[in-house]
């Protein structure tokens, strides 16, 4: 065995050494490199790209070819080459700018630009290319580098530790498939990551499957781009022709992009037009902060088209750069992608539309391309194995040849890689890290790492320890986390708690862990018992940090306690791909709680400090006599079309395009012993929604019942989530923001909706001044129906990305079409 491997190795490398093609470099005609131009042999779609020093490496078979090298802005040039079969020769390109012919145009004042007219036709013909391809299959070469130029030394109090330099760089090439309207499968067969020989790339072919043609550009920012050729471009752009040249026969418009206003969410720059098809030969843009950017400075996207089967253009190769900064960290990057070996099912349908489809095929039999079982749900896999290929076959498979700052990157990280994994670096690094310091002692908490044993263990900052309520007084909680890694991903955790009211004199403590199990179907178990403190609503109503600030601030204590002496098990796993499963059982002795102390910061004519039993308008008394409480619940969430990536050491879901949908049922079991009897159901639905250029838009709908309700006690009410503060939790699906805590609790059916709009840039961006602050308007609306409540509106307006993370909204409610209240409402979040 070891005799055949060591033969099929040589067999390899000796292959690979008598590779065929050409290498060079592409330069202007005064010596200066051409970065990332386009090299391909014509009539095929055969091609590469220079890296950022200008060279290149093109594979090619023997015989005789025409190579064709093309840079934006520089004249086309072609050569001949006979090659031999393991015959490697240089080639340099050297490139004229490109000579602009002006067809004998005169613009005068008055006068049509006649990019105008070129864009006109490029509208018509648009949505024709949107779908003129079917399907396609391509091998994709991607490359992806990020750059940390400058960094703060320290954040929070926490040190940054993180190197200036390249960051990441990764190489990895696929097979890529497509099929309208948004079918993908992409196989990963080969994975480099620089100083990670076990790692896989993050490269995916897919997230860089733009269509130019589309209406929209997506360039998966909060908000969607206007295409220069979309219906509506002239509400938007302006345009100037900038001339035309001759390439292959064909003659090609290049044309100015100009916004019309400096923060529209547009592109400026060059893009290319066939005269006559009206059709993309090249396009070069960019986007700027000032158009909505959120952390990255400017970001430009070039795409170069080459004719494949059918005479169908497609992206021969594309290239994405951006410069980030935020918070100190200032840095640049790029992800470049080389296409190949096109197979192109055409849309003959649309071909029938507009009248080519003798013209283009005659009496050709029409194929499909793929079959229905080539896609599925897994859109993305990683073969095994494909992070083991070595340096001989990069060199082989590589059409894009790293630059020198490259080649340094790959040689020292893989030197020092086993440094780093080495048992006396690991030790010195921790002995490092694990330093303590004033700010993670007091601002960000303390870790303790054994990275060569992989064991953690951490401590909460002292800021979060303190909380306080008028049933403990002031609470000592602390939360102390040990948990064990296979390979980084967590394998189990251990949360021991302990906390301590001052005013109560009652010490409580219970311990948590958590078990994973390292497959694909998110298997999880999880256990804990004690005795601990509670809310009645106990998917926590307000957060105990708030919940001090109002108390000692405002003299309000919201938060409603009681204690409970439990033990529980909880279960997850994926059952089915988008079939997610949560399951608990918990056995519980609960006891009321009373307040013992009233001090606060606040002066006595603000204080409102009521009874620790919640006030509700169904039930009289709240409080309850101590009694056992045996109570299953199982929640599934289901996400339709879920699609997904399978990598060798893990899955990795996707979001679906559909609404997800969750449905809980709740069992209190009256035995061994418990006081409790219900069956509560529920279903919920949660969906996030693209509008264009107008926002974003978020809903979540719910309605439940409780099919039985013989025995049970406040805490096993439906709670809905209420606010009285003047702080918001940024990010909560199912939320009211006037709503008072636990005054509509209920046992009876209920429905209620939740929609928020996100205009992202859609209405300050238009507002001379405000519109440089990047400000974000967002719009609300929350809907509560019960037998008690009756119609519960409230109606929210507020503007967000203040300072990147701060929000501010103004709520007005109304019952039963009668004014409730009104109020702002502050929260922090990105």
């Amino acid at each position: 065995m070891r005799i055949l491997s060591f033969t099929l190795i040589s067999f390899l490398s000796l292959a690979a050494l008598a590779q065929t093609g050409i290498k060079g470099v592409t330069r202007s005609t005064s010596g200066e490199p051409l970065p990332f131009s386009t090299v391909y042999i014509k009539g095929t779609t055969n091609g590469t790209t220079s890296n950022s020093e200008g060279a290149f490496f093109l594979k090619t078979p023997p015989g005789r070819h025409t190579i064709v090298a093309q840079y934006v802005g520089y004249k086309v040039t072609e050569k001949e080459i006979t090659l031999n079969e393991g015959q490697t020769v240089r080639f340099d390109f050297e490139l004229p700018e490109q000579a602009l012919q002006l067809k004998e145009v005169v613009v005068t004042a008055g006068d049509e630009d006649p990019a105008y007219r070129v864009i006109r036709e490029a509208i018509k013909t648009r949505k024709f290319y949107e779908s003129e391809v079917s399907a396609f299959k391509t091998d994709a070469y991607l490359k992806g580098l990020f750059r940390l130029d400058k960094r703060p030394d320290k954040i929070l109090g926490q040190k940054i530790t993180i190197d200036t330099g390249i960051i990441y760089l990764s190489e990895s090439v696929s097979e890529f498939s497509f099929e309208l309207p948004d079918k993908v499968s992409e196989r990963m067969i080969s994975s480099k990551v620089s100083g990670n020989e076990q790692g896989f790339s993050f490269n995916k072919a897919s997230d860089f499957n733009i269509n130019a043609y589309n209406k929209f550009i997506d360039l998966d920012m909060e908000r969607e781009f206007v295409s220069p050729i979309s219906p509506n471009a002239f509400l938007f752009y302006d345009y100037e022709w900038l001339g035309i040249f001759e390439e292959g026969g064909k003659l090609i418009n290049k044309i100015k992009v100009l916004p019309k206003r400096p923060t529209d969410p547009v592109f400026e720059g060059v893009i290319y037009i066939v005269e006559d098809e009206w059709r993309f030969h090249t396009i070069d843009l960019f986007v700027t902060k000032a158009r909505g950017l959120e952390f990255i400075d400017s970001l430009k996207i070039n795409q170069v088209f080459a004719p494949t089967e059918y005479d169908i253009w497609m992206p021969l190769s594309q290239k994405y750069s951006f410069k980030f900064g935020a918070f100190g960290f200032k840095g640049s990057g790029y992800y470049i992608g080389v296409y190949s070996n096109y197979k192109v099912e055409p849309n003959y349908e649309a071909y029938r539309s507009a009248g080519l489809y003798e013209q283009k095929f005659g009496t050709k039999e029409e194929a499909d391309l793929f079959q229905e079982e080539d896609f599925t749900a897994e859109v993305l896999v990683v073969e095994e194995g494909s992070n083991e290929r070595d340096s001989t076959y990069w060199k082989t498979i590589r059409p894009v040849p790293l630059t020198s700052i490259e080649v340094a990157d790959y040689h020292i990280k893989d030197s020092i890689r086993l440094v780093k994994e080495s048992v006396p670096y690991k030790d010195s690094v921790d002995n490092e890290t694990n330093k303590l310091t004033l700010g993670n002692i007091f601002l960000s908490g303390y870790t303790h790492s054994n990275s060569v044993e992989e064991k953690y263990w951490s401590l909460p900052a002292v800021i979060s320890i303190f909380q306080y309520n008028t049933v403990e007084g002031f609470v000592p909680e602390i939360q102390p986390t040990i948990w064990k890694q296979i390979d980084g991903q967590t394998k189990y955790w251990i949360r021991p708690a302990v906390r301590y009211g001052f005013s109560n004199e009652r010490f409580n403590a219970k311990l948590e862990g958590s078990y994973r199990k390292l497959d694909n179907k998110f298997t999880r178990f999880y256990a804990g018992g004690g005795r601990y403190i509670s809310q009645f609503d106990e998917a926590e109503a307000i957060t105990p940090f708030i919940n001090s600030y109002v108390t000692l601030v405002s003299g309000e204590n919201y938060m409603k306690i009681f204690e409970k002496s439990f033990g529980y098990v909880r279960f997850q796993q994926e059952v089915k791909n988008g079939v997610l499963l949560n399951t608990s059982l918990e056995y519980a002795q609960r006891d009321t709680l009373t307040n013992t102390t009233d001090f606060t910061f606040a002066s006595d004519n603000k204080v409102n400090f009521t009874s620790n039993q919640p006030i509700n308008q169904e039930l009289a008394q709240t409080g309850f006599p101590q009694h056992q409480a045996m109570i299953f619940e199982a929640t599934f969430r289901f996400r339709f079309k879920q699609t997904y990536a399978t990598r060798p050491d893990q899955k990795f879901v996707y979001s679906s395009k559909y609404p997800e949908v969750f449905f809980t049922y709740r069992k209190g079991i009256e035995a061994l012993g418990s006081d409790v009897n219900f069956d509560f159901v529920q279903l919920r639905v949660t969906d996030d929604m693209s509008l264009g250029l107008i926002g974003t838009s978020s809903y979540a709908v719910g309605a439940g019942a409780y099919l039985n309700d013989d025995a049970l006690t406040f805490v096993d009410f439906k709670h809905f989530s209420a606010n009285q503060t003047s702080l918001s939790q940024v990010g909560k699906d199912f939320k009211f923001e006037l709503l008072p805590f636990y005054v509509f609790s209920t046992t009876k059916p209920f429905l209620e909706a939740h929609y928020q709009h996100h205009f992202n840039e859609f209405i300050f961006n238009k507002i001379p001044l405000v519109k440089k602050l990047n400000w974000q308007a967002v719009a609300s609306a929350n809907y509560l129906t019960t037998e008690t409540i009756g119609n519960y509106v409230e109606l929210g307006a507020g503007i967000e990305h203040i300072f990147k993370f701060m929000r501010v909204d103004y709520y007005w409610a109304f019952q039963n079409s009668d004014f409730f209240g009104s109020g702002f409402r502050i929260g922090v979040g990105f």
